[in-house]
């Protein structure tokens, strides 16, 4: 693996953190301090294909992306991404290259040590700062609980929404969760 495509890689996992993170401002509570973005990142997948004439890299099979306290698990992981000039050449598939687009497919989940994301699917639009997570969509920390359909949340703005049928909010006192762990 070029030190091209391990950058490439560590952008990937910067917006699947920033995800991560907006599922806990959502709920209105604080950033997780498992957060190491000094940290390495390992992704493990059956497969990985690199389809260079449509700027596209897709891990297939069980990924599983992690980088310290943080994990992301799916079936699938596309990245979409804009090399950073026209020169570019094989060797540099991904060299200064813009991440566009993350789509994580089917079964979708991402923890840290206090917090989780579920879903069906996740799409990260970066231009838009938009996340999209869709298909019984819970997010969870502690004993606090938010499920619906679809969340969006716009990352510049810290706004989100649930829609597409009923949503499900619990929200546990700090007391009444001590109490329903003895």
């Amino acid at each position: 693996m070029t030190a091209a495509f391990t950058i490439m890689i560590r952008k990937i996992f910067a917006g699947l953190i920033c995800a991560l993170l907006l599922t806990v401002s959502v709920q209105g509570q604080s950033a997780p301090r498992d957060l190491s973005s000094d940290q390495p990142i390992d992704i493990n997948a059956d497969r990985l294909e690199i389809q260079q004439d449509k700027n596209l890299a897709i891990f297939t099979g069980n990924v599983i992306a992690e980088q310290g306290l943080i994990k992301l698990r799916a079936e699938q992981l596309k990245v979409w991404y804009r090399p950073s000039s026209a020169n570019w050449t094989a060797n540099d598939v991904t060299a200064g290259s813009t991440i566009i687009r993350i789509d994580a497919i089917d079964k979708v989940f991402v923890s840290s040590a206090t917090e989780t994301a579920q879903g069906d699917l996740g799409i990260y639009e970066v231009a838009k700062q938009r996340l999209t997570l869709t298909g019984a969509v819970i997010l969870t920390r502690g004993a606090n609980v938010l499920r619906g359909n679809k969340l969006v949340m716009n990352i510049a703005t810290g706004q989100s929404q649930f829609s597409g049928g009923r949503v499900h909010a619990r929200f546990v006192s700090p007391k009444r969760e001590k109490d329903a762990k003895k």
